[in-house]
């Protein structure tokens, strides 16, 4: 049996129920034409039986029956028959007939489905196509989960936050909350004569509990325009939907406040204020370095504003004019003191954060993915696009592992 129809068939036993009509419909669109107990499966279909949980109890049994005929134990003397596999349109007008019987408004209604590809019971020819490509260039936008991956990776391009953290520390999680564990204090190892007691050490631990907030937004585009359009309009509405996804994580994974669906690392770290009319300089930050070195951390990158960048590329040597940062004519500014210098107009002005990057975390519940449909605005004749990230927040270790430096 398919997990995603054992996880249905899991998930009604756990709730002592029979299959509702959208599961019923997903076990009739699993059950190929010629299969061994496909007459038996649409009997108790049609009898009513699969909506109770004895019914329920008694199809799952048929359904694994189904799989282990599918296997046999001895290899055939001759090739198997071939049984030809009902096309996708076949499966979901079957669907449609059961659905209709059942009195469903809609489909899919449940996750497995959607694994599956049923995207509704009056699926477009686009949305079809769609479904059987694995690249947007092939399909349009309408991504499978199981592709979502490289949409991250795109989003992690667009965001200098996920840019800046290890790869370990992007932490891929698949509950309602992120628990990350740690330890609080430990005591200090002392030295112990030749047959002496050791003592006993101490150590305390902690834990952070991230919750999964979700990153949505709806575009809507005319079909005469994408139809029209001289530039592949599909991909460049696709990568100004991540670019402002990417903004968002950002704004709050730096600044976010408490109340916040977001904490930023601003709030976790430590803030040194500078004087009036001043910005960070770049004794400022081989100070902010030191700051994290002594507490036994290791300075992996900056995080600066814009106006920061421009005031560190125009500070000059006590002598003849010259600029700190090389010459005018040469590469721009891209390291400070040997670590990377990340720019975002999402840090907030007058800000740089040096970073142990290594003891900042950050959660993601579910890739970025874009869906499309054709259906929603059909009275408008719009396709709409909907991207969906579900992210969990930051954790800092330890708060001198974030050196911020705010000017004034």
């Amino acid at each position: 049996m398919k997990l995603a129809l054992r996880e249905m068939f899991d998930n009604a036993e756990s709730r002592d129920r029979g299959l509702l009509p959208g599961e019923i419909a997903h076990v009739i669109s699993n059950t190929p034409p010629g299969s061994e107990n496909r007459a038996d499966i649409l009997s108790m279909v049609n009898g009513g039986r699969a909506s109770t949980p004895d019914g329920r109890a008694a199809l799952r049994t048929l359904m694994e029956s189904e799989r282990q005929s599918d296997a046999p134990e001895t290899p055939p003397a001759a090739p198997a028959p071939v049984v030809e596999t009902p096309s996708l349109e076949e499966r979901q007008a079957e669907t449609r007939s059961f659905a209709q019987k059942f009195g469903s408004a809609a489909m899919p209604s449940t996750q497995a489905e959607q694994r599956e590809g049923f995207q509704g019971l009056l699926p477009s020819y686009s949305e079809y196509r769609a479904l059987q490509s694995s690249t947007p260039a092939d399909g349009g936008f309408l991504v499978p989960k199981a592709t979502a991956k490289t949409y991250f990776d795109k989003l992690r391009a667009d965001s200098a936050f996920l840019s800046g953290l290890p790869a370990s520390n992007i932490i891929q999680f698949d509950t309602a909350e992120l628990t990350l564990p740690g330890i609080a204090s430990s005591s200090t190892p002392g030295y112990v004569e030749e047959n002496g007691v050791i003592p006993e050490g101490s150590m305390t631990f902690t834990g952070v509990t991230l919750t999964a907030k979700a990153i949505k937004e709806l575009r809507y585009a005319p079909n005469e325009l994408l139809s029209d359009s001289a530039v592949d309009l599909r991909n460049a509405l696709a990568a100004d939907m991540l670019n402002s996804a990417a903004s968002r994580i950002d704004i709050d994974a730096f600044g976010g406040s408490g109340a916040n669906p977001i904490k930023g690392i601003v709030g976790q770290g430590v803030t040194t204020s500078l004087g009036a009319g001043k910005l960070p300089s770049f004794d400022d930050l081989a100070d902010a370095i030191t700051r994290v070195r002594m507490a036994n951390g290791k300075p992996s990158v900056v995080f600066v504003s814009p106006d920061v960048e421009a005031s560190l590329m125009k500070e000059k040597a006590s002598t003849a004019g010259t600029y700190q940062a090389g010459a005018p004519t040469g590469t721009p500014l891209t390291t400070v003191w040997g670590l990377p210098l990340l720019v975002s107009a999402n840090v907030g002005t007058k800000t740089a954060i040096v970073c142990d990057a290594s003891r900042i975390f950050f959660g993601i519940r579910s890739q970025a993915y874009i869906n499309a449909s054709e259906e929603f605005r059909f009275d408008r004749d719009q396709v709409t696009y909907r991207i969906v990230v579900r992210v969990a927040g930051t954790s800092v270790a330890e708060a001198s592992s974030v050196q911020v430096v705010k000017g004034s």
